[in-house]
């Protein structure tokens, strides 16, 4: 009897180790948001895409120069690319999500994976289906308003997005005082075998 408790125990014992592993893992694919968190997600619901976006970035509390880079974003059901260049065509960083969590290669330029996964979050609130993103807010929901989806904490609006999948537009993110002015540049459809 006390060999059966033992293996149970030890396999209780397993399961909170793995269990807080995969924790730890998740948590560092959380991006703040209002109040709460984003979740991020490793899969696109839909048909898989490639998608060239000329992105933007303008810090709205400084006065600092106007950041522009180009992004291709690979959005397929078993991970999520993004390669952001600088308009020369040099590779500033790539990240990637999958099951296992996020892998970051970054440049002498731009070293910082949490700017990654920013990028992402800014993404996936714009374009992943309005439900699925709310189900993976932790406090609030974006809420459709005169064609952009909005997200206010106690009445205040801290982020906002008119931008669609091929077409251009704004993300203004009040809580973090920048603003993303995205221009679709193409977008492709992939079959469903290629990689």
């Amino acid at each position: 009897m006390t060999g059966v408790f033992r293996c149970v125990t030890l396999a209780l014992v397993l399961f909170a180790v793995a269990g807080c592993a995969t924790l730890g893992s998740k948590d560092r694919l959380q991006v703040p948001v209002g109040a709460g968190y984003y979740s991020l997600q490793w899969q696109w619901p839909g048909e898989p895409l490639q998608v060239w976006q000329e992105v933007r970035w303008s810090q709205k509390a400084e006065q600092v120069k106007n950041r522009e880079f180009v992004v291709s974003v690979l959005l397929e059901s078993e991970r999520l690319l993004l390669v952001a260049l600088s308009p020369l065509g040099n590779e500033l960083f790539r990240s990637e999500l999958t099951a296992s969590g996020h892998s970051f290669k970054g440049s002498d330029f731009l070293d910082e994976p949490k700017l990654a996964l920013q990028v992402w979050a800014d993404l996936q609130l714009a374009l992943w289906p309005l439900e699925t993103v709310n189900a993976h807010m932790s406090s609030g929901a974006l809420q459709p308003e005169n064609g952009r989806r909005n997200l206010r904490d106690d009445g205040e609006l801290v982020w906002s997005s008119g931008v669609t999948m091929n077409t251009s537009g704004t993300i203004e993110n009040k809580q973090r005082g920048y603003e993303l002015t995205v221009n679709t540049l193409q977008y492709d459809v992939l079959d469903n075998d290629e990689n």
